[in-house]
């Protein structure tokens, strides 16, 4: 009997320290203003994206609130651009390239050259740790697994 109490102490423990462990990681996606997560993508809000662009390249007020009035503009067309358009067709993926590339232009004329060039190379850091951390992930996947 001492056994089973034991037992059930036990795994009651086990699933609040579970529950708790899920629960700091969600409080830490909050923290992010995550506006979307799915399994493959994370929507991060424009204003958040502009407040950690303004504080990457020291931007003015002025030009914190030019970006966040881009990026709000710009998720909109893509919203709408999802609703019309299949996602991943060759239609989407153009009428994206253009999104991309007109706000692209937009914030160029916002933030300058310099500050710009800056941006891209952030984002293309950004990238890479993205791409190292999934193939660490993908490597520790095939090791657990014993996949070559």
């Amino acid at each position: 009997m001492k056994k089973l109490v034991m037992l059930a102490v036990a795994t009651v423990f086990m699933c609040s320290a579970s529950v708790m462990a899920q629960s700091s990681v969600i409080n830490k996606v909050k923290e992010t203003k995550v506006v979307k997560q799915t399994e493959t993508t994370v929507v991060v809000s424009a204003k958040a994206r502009a407040e950690k662009m303004a504080k990457d390249l020291k931007l003015t007020d002025a030009q914190k609130t030019q970006v966040t009035s881009l990026f709000t503009k710009q998720d909109a067309s893509v919203a709408k651009l999802k609703a019309e358009s299949k996602v991943g067709s060759a239609d989407y993926k153009t009428k994206l390239a253009a999104i991309q590339k007109s706000g692209d232009e937009q914030i160029q004329n916002i933030v300058g050259k310099d500050k710009f060039q800056q941006y891209q190379g952030s984002l293309k850091a950004g990238e890479q740790q993205v791409k190292e951390k999934t193939t660490t992930k993908i490597k520790s996947v095939k090791t657990d697994l014993k996949i070559k």
